[in-house]
Formats: C-alpha cells, structure tokens, sequence
C-alpha cells in the first residue's frame, strides 16, 4: 500500500475506536442500566384515625387533635380534626378543623389545622415508617384569636379501631353498682365530619334494676370515635333512660378506655361515675 493509504488508514482509526467504543456505552444501557435504577423511597404515611397531643409551652395546657386522616402516594397528607381542650373556646364554633401538608421520604410531616378568626396551628415532627406514631414535633399558632402565638410540642399515634367486646361497670350511687357488656363494631371509613362511627348494638346490663334498666342499646348516629377519644350514647330498655359515656385511650392499642357514666334521663337522672372499658 502506498504511504498515501496508509496515512489515510491510520488516520481513520481514532474515529472507528470512538464510534465502537459508544455502541458498546448504549449496549450496556440497554441491556443491563435497569440495575442502577433505584427504587422510589416509600414515604411514610398517616392514615385512618390518628391523635395528636400538644402541649403548649405557655399557659394553654394540653390540647387534643384527633380524627380521620389519610396520605396519598405522594405524601400529601389530608383530614379533619377535632379539638379537646382550651383551644375549643378559642376555635369558637369551627367545630370540624381541616388538616393539610406534606411528608417527605424521610417522614418529616410539615402541616396546618386551620380554625376561625385566622387562626392556623402549624406544626411539624417525625412520622415513624409505618405511620403509626408522630415525634419530636412542634408547633405554633398564628391569627387574631385568643389562640395566638401559643407554642409548644406535639406527639401523636394512630389510633386502632374501637372494635370488640368492652366491659365495664360503675356506681350511679351508693349500693348501685351497673355493669355493661358492650359489643363494639367500628366503621372502617368516616363520615363527612372525620369521625368513625359504629355498627348498631345491643348493651347487656346488670345490676341496673334499681334504675329500671335490664339492657340498651347503641345510638349509631351520635356514637362515634375521633383520635383518642371513645363517644357513646346509649338508649336504656326502659325506652326513656339515657346514658352517655365518654372516655379515652392512652395508647394506639383501644384496649383500655378510661372515662365515665353519666345519666342523662331516666329514674336515675344525674347519676353517674368512672368506669374503666376494656376488651380482651
């Protein structure tokens, strides 16, 4: 070959190497990239009836949030909360608070609770990976209410339903002792207002003849669960006693409810006391 052809070859060569070298880059892509794929991180998620606690630094003591909650893949997190304590007089008659934010895929929760006169409660913390408990939160408020500018901490557990078989007794008064067996079923989903509701029940009582009351049975429309807090509202067989309970749980486990009777109607009117519900 003359010396002509050959700088011509030689000079070819560098091109040719770059065109195979990239044919074997995208070879590699095609075939086997899929292994430097990662997986989307899971982001945890807040989902069914939740409580929060705050506790405020200043003079408003501790404060309950509790009702349904529910996550999107996405993260954005939605609800409606109720209030327990001395916000409620703050929050006036915005009964029904909207619950609105964010986590991120290392569960940190960023969110609002949104009241009357202005007034949003922000507060963030850490959601555990399972979405069962909230930790390490704060929160502030902001608005022209009497709730503004408290601050304090937030802790907070998802709630498992109020489902099973409760009993518990209490004394109305001195030599009266009434004790109940009640057969709970929880909605799985909440109404519009966030709260859980319950399947219809029949309440055995005994010891309740004083009071004229042999049985009950549950109202389905005022009974319900929201966070922590169990509310029931029982029509005695009497057809004119009512009674009302109202008790909470301390943990996510709904196995112990602490709380108490009241009376509301009926031979016994006015009478009530504590009485501690528990399932197996």
């Amino acid at each position: 070959m003359s010396r002509c052809g050959n700088r011509i070859r030689y000079s070819m060569m560098p091109a040719a190497f770059v065109i195979v070298a990239m044919g074997l880059c995208l070879l590699c892509l095609g075939c086997g990239g899929h292994s430097t794929v990662k997986p989307p991180i899971p982001v945890p998620a807040l989902n069914g009836n939740f409580n929060i606690s705050a506790t405020s630094l200043g003079t408003s003591g501790l404060n309950m949030f509790g009702g349904a909650v529910q996550t999107d893949s996405a993260g954005h997190v939605t609800g409606t909360l109720h209030n327990v304590g001395s916000f409620l007089l703050c929050f006036g008659l915005q009964l029904d608070l909207p619950f609105t934010g964010t986590i991120d895929a290392n569960g940190q929760l960023s969110a609002t609770i949104t009241s009357s006169n202005n007034q949003v409660v922000s507060l963030n913390g850490h959601v555990s990976p399972n979405g069962s408990s909230l930790s390490g939160g704060t929160y502030t408020v902001t608005g022209t209410g009497c709730a503004a500018g408290d601050q304090g901490t937030i802790t907070g557990f998802q709630v498992q339903p109020f489902t099973g078989t409760y009993s518990g007794g209490f004394t109305p008064s001195p030599g009266t002792t009434m004790n109940l067996v009640l057969p709970l079923s929880q909605s799985t989903t909440p109404n519009v207002h966030g709260r859980f509701l319950f399947a219809p029940a029949n309440v055995t009582i005994t010891g309740g003849s004083a009071c004229g009351l042999a049985s009950a049975t549950l109202d389905t429309t005022t009974s319900f669960a929201s966070g922590n807090t169990l509310t029931l509202n029982l029509m005695g067989s009497d057809g004119v006693t009512i009674l009302t309970y109202v008790g909470v749980t301390l943990d996510g486990t709904t196995t112990l409810v602490r709380g108490q009777f009241n009376i509301v109607l009926g031979p016994c009117s006015s009478q009530g006391g504590l009485a501690n519900l528990s399932r197996p």
